[in-house]
């Protein structure tokens, strides 16, 4: 019973990151493509993908996919519980960003405002992250990324700034601090390549929020052990 409703939780998330990916950035109404996911599947399955279709009907799928592993991954790490749903959540809403972020370059505030409250629920009556270490998050992710973007005008956008602190909000100073080095390597990393493979053309952009998101993950899913193994 408990791996039929993961299951079906994920499948009805991915469902949701597919719907906002398609609807949110484009300004139409969730309701007007909510089949959207199901009719790019179908064609796919069936080889008569329509043209220019291919990309989103893969991106449809690897979704879903990247849905059931996020799902799977918190309830095999945190079992049937709160923490664990809320972890859950959280995977999930940094999985749309990072999808809508690739294919439109931009991190919507509509979902970064629609995620603050309940991340202010989970901190204020779960306690996780605790208040204290959570406030301490936000101000760490937000200042850090804002010098940043300061540091550089044009190299990282403010939705990466205010995203940045929503993840410290979400994990707390200890998950903020190790989902910003993953974030920052994995970034500089991709950035590197970016320049070799294009000669280094140093006026070419690349979405960021997908490396947040990874580093992200990494905090939500396994920062509690990697601490307690870095201080060991």
């Amino acid at each position: 019973m408990t791996a039929i409703i993961v299951i079906a939780l994920s499948l009805l998330a991915g469902w949701t990151v597919n719907v906002m990916a398609d609807a949110l950035p484009t300004a139409q109404s969730p309701a007007s493509c909510w089949r959207q996911p199901w009719d790019a599947l179908s064609r796919l399955l069936r080889g008569k993908l329509l043209p220019g279709d291919r990309t989103h009907a893969w991106r449809t799928l690897l979704v879903w996919g990247a849905a059931l592993i996020a799902g799977w991954l918190a309830f095999r790490r945190f079992g049937m519980s709160a923490e664990a749903l809320v972890v859950a959540v959280y995977a999930w809403f940094f999985l749309a960003v990072a999808v809508i972020d690739l294919e439109h370059r931009r991190v919507l505030n509509r979902m970064l405002l629609a995620a603050l409250p309940f991340a202010l629920a989970a901190s204020l009556l779960l306690h996780n992250p605790p208040p204290l270490s959570a406030a301490a998050g936000t101000a760490l992710g937000f200042g850090v990324f804002l010098l940043l973007a300061l540091a550089r005008p044009g190299g990282m956008g403010m939705g990466d700034v205010k995203l940045a602190g929503l993840i410290g909000l979400m994990t707390g100073l200890d998950g903020v601090i190790l989902a910003m080095t993953v974030g920052i390597l994995a970034g500089g990393l991709a950035a590197l390549a970016l320049l070799a493979s294009r000669r280094f053309d140093r006026k070419a952009t690349m979405a960021y929020a997908p490396y947040l998101a990874l580093g992200a993950w990494v905090a939500l899913y396994f920062g509690a052990d990697l601490w307690r193994a870095y201080l060991a």
